[in-house]
């Protein structure tokens, strides 16, 4: 044999002969054996592989795997043990006698091609709760397989593409359930699974439905409602979904994206329970049949009407109340009363106040809001609580937050807001001030040569309600509210702070 002969024989063996693809192997209890790579040695954490890296048979020279394929969490190689947080790609392709797969919880990505052609893989299929990318064709041509149980919560990656997606051609693939700790689902999840009959429960938890993720489900009916947490809805999620009966918008729901619902020919209602319209273009709902019934909420008809995507998807007709609640509640129901409660169309001024008792002082409401009186224009529901704190315990500090500087009638006057804290005096407890009751008054008296700076009152949530130079010697107060005040004396030589109280018969008394 010639030197070239030698050299063309030895190229045709590196071609034919398949090349080892694994680091170790162990065998199974039934016999079988598995195949892994080390993904990082340090951390123990290894991936399954099949034996040969090239050609089309990859258990070349090995027994493939049968019946039920159980996957272990953890496998020992010399004397050290290893998790197994991967299925590798091709690692199981073309075995057509395994029938079940069981994965390991500790599994965090199944790679492309994994499950290729496994034609007897009959389920259920369950993708676990830490799987967070599955690559492209992962089990493509699974003709026998039936039920899939997708548990991954944080999945982002499912395939790639409409010609390499994860359950491509599984012909017998008539069901999928979502755990209820599901929050997304990626893109191209379970597209073109055409035999797919009854509409897919989507779980509570779930926050984002991606770009085809269940476009050419054809044969998919019934009611499908996207949950309440919800807020995107991608591209051609459910495209060509023919068989669709019903569909209900989430809450929460901000953004639809193109040919989202497009060619879903046999809706009968499409029910949207978000306030404000969601973004949508002209094809989100495109090509669906002229008799579909638009339901919105009553109290926002006029949002949807006015909206130019919307007045277009199909005749619009309304449901539920069309006022909204105004309902606030007194945290402690000793502490006052709350005046402002009821139902209200959308757009309407509202103004909520809350009527402290005698010796309590208003705190905020529980939603962060400190406003009292609180003004608003309604344009949802609201639902809270004001909070109350004996007035004993409340106080006016030194230190400002915000200070808008202003003129009035040629004299600099400042607009400020304080923080209230823990401990004060009363007013009764400052001689130089006093309440006119007739007059509805606060007054003060300084002597001479202790000149006051300036003056200034403040309500019980810290906001100013009165300022001034001090030159007046008293503040009108018969146009507040009742509720504590609290008064700021500024001199050449001290800072005095007290506070005092209004009864809700509008009678002016002192706190001791």
């Amino acid at each position: 044999m010639n030197r070239r002969v030698a050299i063309v024989c030895a190229l045709l063996l590196t071609v034919v002969l398949p090349a080892r693809a694994f680091d170790f192997g162990i065998r199974l209890s039934n016999g079988d054996s598995l195949f892994f790579n080390f993904t990082n040695v340090k951390s123990h954490r290894v991936m399954v592989v099949s034996p040969q890296s090239v050609g089309t048979d990859y258990y070349y020279g090995h027994q493939q795997p049968t019946g039920t394929l159980v996957i272990p969490s953890e496998v020992e190689y010399r004397g050290e043990k290893y998790v197994v947080t991967a299925i590798g790609a091709r690692a199981f392709s073309g075995c057509t006698l395994v029938r079940q797969v069981v994965m390991p919880e500790t599994v965090e990505a199944i790679g492309a091609y994994a499950f290729y052609g496994c034609t007897s893989l009959r389920g259920p299929l369950v993708i676990g709760a830490n799987v967070m990318s599955i690559g492209e064709s992962a089990f493509y041509g699974c003709s026998s397989l039936s039920e899939v149980y997708f548990r991954a919560r944080e999945c982002t990656f499912m395939g790639g593409s409409m010609s390499m997606t994860v359950f491509g051609n599984c012909r017998s693939l008539r069901s999928v359930l979502l755990d209820g700790g599901v929050r997304r689902i990626p893109d191209y999840a379970f597209c073109g699974v055409d035999a797919l009959k009854e509409a897919v429960v989507l779980p509570e938890m779930l926050q984002y439905i991606g770009d085809y993720a269940f476009a050419y489900c054809s044969s998919m009916y019934g009611d499908l409602v996207i949950p309440d947490k919800v807020e995107s809805i991608g591209e051609c999620a459910f495209h060509q979904c023919h068989s669709l009966n019903s569909i209900t918008i989430g809450e929460s729901v901000k953004h639809i994206g193109e040919r989202a619902f497009y060619h879903c020919i046999g809706l009968n209602h499409i029910t949207v329970k978000p306030f404000k319209p969601a973004e949508i273009t002209l094809t989100s709902f495109s090509d669906i049949p002229k008799g579909t019934k638009l339901r919105v909420p009553c109290v926002s008809k006029k949002l949807y009407e006015h909206n130019p995507s919307w007045k277009k998807v199909a005749t619009m007709e309304t449901y539920g109340s069309c006022l909204f609640s105004v309902n606030a509640a007194m945290e402690d129901e000793e502490a006052g009363e709350i005046v402002g409660n009821g139902n209200y169309g959308y757009g309407e001024n509202v103004t909520l106040m809350v009527v402290c008792a005698a010796n309590y002082g208003f705190d905020g409401w529980s939603d962060g809001n400190r406003e009292n009186p609180r003004r608003f224009v309604v344009t949802d529901n609201l639902a809270v609580m004001a909070k109350t704190r004996p007035s004993g315990t409340i106080t006016i500090i030194d230190t400002l937050y915000r200070v808008d500087t202003v003129y009035s009638e040629g004299y600099k006057v400042i607009h400020d807001t304080v923080d209230l804290v823990e401990v004060s005096q009363s007013i009764n407890d400052v001689k130089e001030l006093t309440f006119d009751t007739k007059e509805k008054w606060v007054k003060w008296n300084f002597p001479r040569k202790e000149k006051v700076i300036n003056v200034s009152l403040y309500n019980q949530t810290g906001m100013c309600v009165y300022t001034g130079d001090g030159r007046k010697g008293s503040v009108d107060m018969k146009r507040l509210p009742s509720g504590t005040y609290f008064v700021r004396i500024e001199t050449v030589q001290r800072v005095i702070r007290c506070r005092f109280f209004m009864n809700s018969d509008r009678t002016w008394i002192g706190i001791d």
